[in-house]
């Protein structure tokens, strides 16, 4: 078996970041590749993550995740003063994935946990000096802009047609936070029934321990309250520690674990 490069590039990904193993008779058995991104704001201890995919029916995993290892190593020589994290993502049921992971050195010490949370407490409404009001997602431009402000704050980037998606459904609701023409923090929830699922948040660095996030919380789940919605539940990073926090100050209880980031952290 070999290792290759595509002749060019893939979804967007540079060539080099692209993996696929050919066995003997050249026929492509397995494929991955890497995303390397910047998140001072979620991991400031460790702001470079570098996030790994493999897919493969059996043969070359091993080799494919090796050389994947070793283009995470250089890409993590290219900033040698910030702490690094590599990780990957594995499904709960994916017991056969996990157990690769783990015994090609990746631990199990982080993951996406949905929580339950309730209204914190927080006016619903904007603090002086501030505005408050339903984010304008009418136009394509508006919603892409509105994509690259929130994708600044995630661990894994929302696409236009999944916000389309779930602005599509009855309980979408967006809401900015505003301090003169500068939006200092967003949120926004979507869902349908009973129940609504904050799938985004993000206060500006220089706006954090304001309590700017609880009162977008707080608005939001009032106005979804009015709509019905009794439950509200939220994505948090177990690595996160100011997600981690303010799920607690919404009195969060945990549902279910929705996967797993297994990673090796580059010190």
């Amino acid at each position: 078996m070999q290792v290759f490069h595509p002749a060019q590039t893939t979804n967007g990904l540079p060539p080099e970041n692209v993996f696929l193993v050919a066995d003997s008779a050249n026929v492509t058995v397995a494929e991955g590749y890497l995303v390397q991104t910047y998140h001072p704001y979620l991991f400031p201890e460790r702001p470079v993550n570098i996030y790994l995919s493999v897919y493969s029916k059996g043969p070359g995993l091993d080799m494919l995740l090796g050389a994947l290892l070793a283009r995470a190593v250089q890409l993590r020589q290219q900033t040698p003063n910030l702490k690094a994290r590599v990780f990957a993502q594995v499904g709960m049921q994916d017991a056969a994935m996990l157990s690769f992971y783990r015994e090609s050195g990746f631990i199990a010490d982080d993951a996406l946990d949905v929580v339950r949370v309730y209204a914190p407490n927080a006016k619903p409404s904007a603090p002086m000096g501030y505005e408050m009001g339903l984010v304008p997602l009418q136009k394509q431009l508006e919603q892409t802009a509105f994509l690259m402000r929130m994708n600044t704050y995630r661990l894994d980037a929302l696409q236009l047609p999944m916000l389309q998606r779930y602005m599509s459904m009855p309980h979408f609701i967006a809401l900015y936070v505003s301090r003169g023409p500068e939006i200092v923090g967003e949120a926004a929830f979507t869902g349908a029934g009973d129940t609504a699922r904050l799938f985004g948040l993000y206060v500006m660095p220089n706006y954090r321990r304001l309590g700017i996030a609880k009162t977008l919380i707080a608005a939001g789940m009032n106005l979804l309250s009015e709509r019905g919605v009794t439950n509200f539940e939220a994505d948090v990073i177990r690595r996160n520690v100011p997600q981690c926090r303010l799920a607690q100050s919404c009195r969060a209880t945990f549902i279910r674990t929705a996967c797993l980031y297994p990673g090796i952290n580059f010190d």
